[in-house]
């Protein structure tokens, strides 16, 4: 028999094993030792220093803390102990360990460990502290400096609003120190170069990159950001090739190929682009961009079999559920608005027929909607009129919607139809309080009461916090409860500056569901004139009730030119135009004759479509869109804003805020009463600017959409 190795040998073995990474080799000879010499501190140390490494803190924390416990008089292990709380995320325990270190052994290291610990607890200020009294020990210490930069950038980071800070001066300071101290360190090059590129001085980070890339040429992250650079910098050729590099050592990472594709699309490589493209796609199915972008590439190239096969997997992907299910439908408009933007109206119908094969064969269920986008595009085509609406009309059957499509005289003809008592019936439905004393534009939003009682407050909360004083705001409620009295006394409540009046009415009691809800969606329309009526016609803010409006409404109107009447969603050059130009979520109307007659107009073939109970989605976005064409039709153009301007003029990328389809899902009623009370705290603080306060808002929206269902 083999005599055992003695302990010293077994100890200078781990101990080089473990130097090396090679952790599965070093950790058996480390528990060997221990058999051999239980509670042996130095051992128990070093493996609990490997258990941490090896992804198992907790347990390093068991052992180094025997150590401490066997002889506690060793700097390095409170060190580590604070290594491996710090990665249980135990920072204040963690910041105990550090300290008896300094306490044992005075000097720049153990501070350095200690601001790593209070960044990593969110305490950047605190961090930079450490960080500063480290390098007074040692103004040479690269760490230091590295820290001091890190710091200080995670302090502009809480000073923005936006989410996205740009560096300060500082910040840019403390790492050019920071690579000055460590020139022959690949990270702090990198780093650097990162802060100039968020900076937006994307030329300027190239030598940065370059010099990082000269000390680690094998470093995917480096030539990633050396080649996004470039590709700021307009050096698309020198971006691809690096950024195929990038894709050879990291081949299974998507965002890799996408930049890629970018770089190669931009270099005017459309088959690179497109194959990139697609290889993003298949590695990350649920990026909707990359579908997207090839599908467009292939178009253009009027490649139709690679756009055929493209759109087979899309359907598939659609299908899986890694994109929403309309997902292939939304492409396939863009693709084909796109040919017809460029002028090629045949190159749209034949990317259309793509879509159609690759449906018919992947997923069936969308064949009516790329049946859709065919007849409209045949609408457009002179002398195919006729064929477009017999293929619209076809369709019916698998989308409903399409019957309230009207043509010509059609919709003059469904406003005749509405004897005039039955219109004076249904305006005698609307009971309301009298209007409220206030200024500026009426804010308007109509909703069952199982809506005003989940969105009516962060709604007006918000409304609230950004007007000016005395902004008018009106309800309309369908189908209230005996309690809507009080309800409503709870919502004036949380007002300061506003003037909420409300209105209610019944609706019809034989209702099928679908048809009551797509009422309810329609009652903010049929409303409007009564409601204009009642606060001597203003220019009004129509919105959605389950959405935000972090904005002065008296901005919306002010930013309007004279002639411009409307402001909405205005797409009537996109194939869905015939239900989905106009959409419902924000609408503002001036008080001008021809928008009073829209909103009139409309109103009447609501009512003539409820009278015949024949109501179907999209129904009130079809009877708006109907109503500007026929006043168009018979007096001239309405002047119409689209809302993309209007963010444009003012400033603001978010001028409202829906909540999306999270509604349905199980604990959503919950989250949106924490959110509410979130919200009722952020604008009471008034003393933010105004951009700050949107920011934080949006925020706190954006959490509750990425919020995961609640286990039901």
């Amino acid at each position: 028999m083999n005599a055992p190795i003695p302990s010293e040998s077994l100890l200078a073995n781990a101990v080089a094993r473990h130097r090396t990474g090679n952790l599965a080799e070093a950790e058996p000879l480390y528990r060997t030792l221990l058999e051999r010499q239980p509670g042996h501190p130095d051992v128990l140390h070093l493996l609990g220093v490997l258990r941490s490494q090896a992804g198992d803190p907790a347990e390093g924390v068991s052992l180094i803390s025997e150590a401490i416990a066997r002889r506690g008089n060793v700097a390095a292990y409170h060190s580590n102990l604070a290594l491996a709380l710090k990665a249980l995320g135990r920072f204040d325990d963690a910041e105990t360990a550090l300290r008896s270190a300094i306490a044992l052994a005075p000097g720049a290291g153990a501070l350095i460990a200690l601001g790593g610990v209070r960044r990593a607890a969110g305490r950047a200020a605190d961090a930079l502290a450490v960080y500063c009294a480290a390098q007074v020990i040692d103004p040479a210490d690269g760490a230091a400096q590295e820290g001091i930069a890190h710091a200080t950038a995670e302090l502009d980071a809480a000073g923005c609003a936006t989410g996205k800070p740009k560096p300060s001066e500082a910040t840019l300071a403390a790492y050019r120190r920071a690579f000055r101290l460590r020139p022959a360190a690949p990270f702090a090059a990198h780093n650097l170069a990162l802060t100039l590129q968020k900076a937006g001085e994307s030329a300027a980070a190239i030598p940065s990159f370059h010099v990082a890339a000269a000390l680690d040429p094998s470093e995917p992250a480096v030539l990633s950001g050396l080649g996004l650079a470039l590709l700021s910098d307009r050096q698309a050729d020198q971006a691809t090739t690096l950024l195929a590099r990038v894709v050879r050592l990291r081949p299974d990472d998507a965002q890799d190929r996408f930049h890629l594709a970018e770089a190669a699309q931009a270099a005017g490589d459309a088959d690179r682009a497109a194959t990139a493209y697609k290889e993003s796609a298949a590695l990350q199915p649920t990026s909707y961009t990359a579908w997207e972008n090839a599908a467009l590439i292939d178009a253009r190239g009027d490649n139709g079999s690679a756009l055929a096969t493209h759109a087979r997997g899309l359907m598939a992907a659609a299908r899986a559920e890694h994109l929403f299910w309309k997902a292939p439908v939304y492409i396939a408009m863009h693709v084909a608005n796109d040919r017809i933007g460029a002028g090629f109206p045949d190159a749209a119908k034949r990317a259309l027929d793509g879509f159609r094969q690759a449906a018919a064969v992947e997923n069936r269920e969308l064949l009516p909607w790329i049946d859709f986008l065919r007849g409209s595009l045949l609408l457009r085509v002179p002398g195919q009129e006729a064929a477009g609406r017999a293929v619209l009309k076809a369709l019916v059957p698998a989308l409903p919607f399409l019957r309230h499509v009207t043509f010509d005289d059609e919709f003059d003809t469904l406003c005749r139809s509405v004897p005039s008592k039955e219109l004076a019936d249904f305006r005698a439905g609307f009971q309301s309080e009298p209007a409220a004393e206030g200024v500026g534009p009426l804010l308007f939003a109509a909703c069952d009461d199982r809506y005003l009682r989940l969105f009516a407050a962060p709604l007006l909360l918000t409304v609230d916090a950004f007007c000016g004083e005395g902004q008018r705001m009106h309800i309309h409620i369908a189908d209230p409860r005996p309690d809507i009295a009080e309800v409503v006394a709870g919502l004036r409540a949380l007002l300061r500056r506003s003037r909420l009046t409300v209105s209610t009415e019944r609706t019809p009691p034989d209702l099928d569901p679908a048809s009551r809800r797509t009422l309810y969606t329609c009652l903010r329309l049929m409303r409007a004139p009564d409601v204009l009526d009642l606060h001597g016609r203003p220019p009004l803010v129509m919105i959605d009730i389950d959405a935000l409006l972090p904005i002065d409404p008296r901005r919306l109107v002010d930013a309007m030119a004279p002639d411009e009447e409307a402001m909405l969603i205005h797409r009537p050059d996109s194939l869905d135009h015939l239900y989905n130009t106009i959409s419902n979520g924000l609408i503002v109307l001036r008080p001008s004759s021809s928008t009073r007659e829209v909103l009139e107009r409309t109103a009447t073939v609501l009512l003539h479509w409820l009278r015949q109970r024949n109501m179907a989605y999209f129904l009130d976005q079809i009877a708006l869109i109907q109503g500007f064409s026929d006043v168009e039709r018979r007096n001239g153009a309405v002047g119409i804003l689209p809302i993309e301007e209007l963010s444009r003029r003012l400033g603001v990328s978010d001028v409202f805020l829906p909540f999306f389809d999270e509604k349905h899902r199980a604990g959503f009623a919950d989250r949106l009463s924490a959110l509410t009370t979130r919200i009722h705290e952020e604008t009471l603080t008034d003393s933010r600017p105004e951009e700050e306060r949107r920011a934080s808002l949006t925020a706190l929206v954006r959490r509750l959409q990425a919020a995961p269902p609640a286990a039901t």
